[in-house]
């Protein structure tokens, strides 16, 4: 089944990692133009600090199932991030999810609004379907209100034991994850702004088994398979 592997990094606050004519920048655009074009390597690849803490990088690796992310891991991996501690001051997590199918429209928009729902590991397969059922019901009829929005897409992650960041080290949940792909910052200031992003963050959290919901914004970096890099 196809999925999408999600990783978190810590980079150096003084890095400008996602500039290309800056060493370390020049460290990230080698590594993913390598796995992109190295045999039984990703997809698409989509990598960028967050706008609210850019300390925070974030990248995204579309697969065609986990097992072929853990061979090329096996093979290839190690070469291909061996630079990668000149430019990271820590390691977050590498999990993976299974979102809808319009997860690369929204991940390839000018600005990618992302919701992370954290829920108790155990939560049940009925309160995950409910979940699912209300982001369901807002692509259907409230989003399609708001001017701006490109794709919405969503999904549980594969792992139950994500990290739960700013909780302690040995706190770990399941991980609702939404994405949703805007045509600019002003359609992101309109979305957040909107009944409807309120009515989204208040449903996921009256699901049984949340523990905390928080948001942030990514304008991403784009490699996908037999075509050039694409810079929004």
């Amino acid at each position: 089944m196809a999925v999408t592997e999600v990783g978190c990094m810590g980079v150096e606050p003084s890095l400008d990692v996602t500039n290309d004519n800056t060493s370390e920048g020049q460290i990230l655009t080698k590594l993913y133009n390598y796995i992109i074009t190295a045999p039984g390597g990703p997809l698409g690849v989509y990598w960028g600090l967050e706008a609210e803490n850019p300390t925070y990088l974030w990248a995204f690796f579309d697969w065609d199932s986990i097992e072929d992310h853990e061979n090329f891991a096996r093979t290839l991996g190690q070469e291909a991030v061996k630079h990668m501690s000149k430019i990271l001051n820590r390691g977050f997590f590498t999990k993976h999810v299974e979102a809808t199918p319009s997860l690369s429209v929204a991940l390839q928009s000018p600005v990618t609004e992302i919701i992370l729902a954290y829920f108790d590991p155990s939560i049940s397969p009925t309160k995950r379907d409910s979940a699912i059922g209300y982001l369901k019901s807002l692509e259907d009829e409230d989003l399609k209100s708001l001017s701006g929005i490109q794709a919405l897409s969503f999904g549980w992650g594969v792992e139950n034991d994500f990290p739960l960041r700013g909780g302690s080290d040995d706190q770990k949940a399941s991980i609702l994850t939404s994405f949703i792909g805007l045509d600019g910052t002003g359609a992101q200031r309109k979305l957040r702004d909107s009944f409807v992003f309120e009515k989204l963050l208040r449903l996921l959290r009256s699901v049984e088994g949340i523990i905390k919901v928080e948001t942030f914004s990514l304008s991403l970096r784009t490699l996908v398979r037999n075509t050039e890099t694409r810079e929004f």
